[in-house]
């Protein structure tokens, strides 16, 4: 079993299949979190912050059920990816290892940050104040991410490219 694949290019039909699948799952999770930046959050800071909390500790497990999981598969595929590239073009393995290192900065905002601002959130007796400053604080950190994943996704589809 040592062929691996190959396209009519010579490439590795494993490491191009796990390529594309990660410019998808990236750009999943850019998309997912550039939603949630513009329509939730703007959404959540519209409504009194009782409204907020009550909104929160009903809906947002579903938020979770999906960019949890998003994210794992981003980091999971990514550097599945990078592996399988490992032989190809150094340029293409660089920016795969870039789109991982971002997918893996996306997900360690969870535990730094996200896993105790949601628990509060969901908890719910905070303060008006408490809960403005604690949503804007869980804005510019979702920004933060929202950034990093969305540089992982084109440094995805430019390893993209260069494997071409």
């Amino acid at each position: 079993m040592g062929h691996v694949g190959r396209d009519s290019a010579g490439r590795s039909v494993v490491a191009s299949t796990l390529l594309m699948l990660t410019c998808l799952v990236l750009g999943l999770l850019a998309g997912g979190m550039l939603v949630i930046g513009v329509s939730l959050v703007a959404f959540w800071k519209s409504l009194p912050p009782s409204d907020f909390q009550a909104w929160f500790a009903s809906h947002s497990h579903l938020i979770g059920r999906l960019m949890i999981p998003l994210g794992v598969a981003s980091v999971a595929v990514t550097v599945a990816a990078v592996i399988a590239s490992w032989r190809g073009p150094a340029t293409c393995r660089r920016w795969l290892l870039i789109a991982a290192i971002s997918a893996v900065g996306v997900m360690v905002t969870y535990p730094i940050f996200f896993a105790a601002a949601n628990e509060a959130f969901e908890r719910g007796g905070l303060s008006d104040s408490a809960v403005r400053t604690l949503l804007d604080r869980w804005a510019t950190w979702h920004w933060f991410r929202t950034a990093l994943g969305t540089f992982g996704f084109f440094a995805a589809l430019r390893a993209l490219h260069e494997q071409r």
